[in-house]
């Protein structure tokens, strides 16, 4: 059965603990559309909105790491898993992330139990829409990750992922 899921992400790699916990414990073996999603403000400067481009905007806010990590979570559950997309919410109200989760087609949030680090001004929790919104929620327990270096982070995941 194929289900659609949304985890929120900072881009770090502690934030893909949530879907590398939801694969490694799948045991219906449901295969998943995954959506990442990052909430992020627009520029309220027409110049800014006239050149913005969403793609580009995610570029910049990943990391080489979260990449690595993503394919490696990607190589491993790949039977697993039916697409993954990355976007953005640039919303204000709990309504308009019901109406982006409908036009998303998400059937249930997965979200961490850990709080996210945003590096940039412009982005923000989408905790508060999603307690408050109309759809499905599941806070999943994860592990910390040790107070590491970001390399030290992408190596954990592969010992994790070889582990497990």
């Amino acid at each position: 059965m194929r289900k659609t899921i949304l985890i929120p992400t900072d881009f770090s790699v502690q934030s893909l603990s949530v879907l590398k916990s939801i694969l490694g414990n799948n045991s219906s073996k449901n295969n998943f559309n995954i959506v990442l999603t990052h909430g992020y403000t627009l520029s309220n400067s027409i110049m800014d909105l006239l050149f913005y481009s969403k793609n580009q905007q995610i570029n910049e806010l990943k990391t080489s790491e979260f990449n690595q990590a993503l394919e490696v979570i990607k190589n491993k559950y790949q039977s697993q898993i039916n697409s993954i997309t990355i976007k953005l919410f640039n919303g204000f109200t709990v309504a308009a992330f019901n109406t982006f989760l409908e036009a998303n087609c998400i059937e249930e949030i997965f979200i961490a139990d850990q709080k996210m680090n945003f590096k940039n001004k412009k982005s923000f929790n989408l905790g508060p829409f999603i307690k408050k919104c109309n759809g499905k929620f599941t806070t999943v327990n994860v592990t910390s990750f040790s107070e590491a270096t970001v390399k030290d982070k992408v190596a954990e995941v592969f010992n994790q992922m070889s582990i497990g």
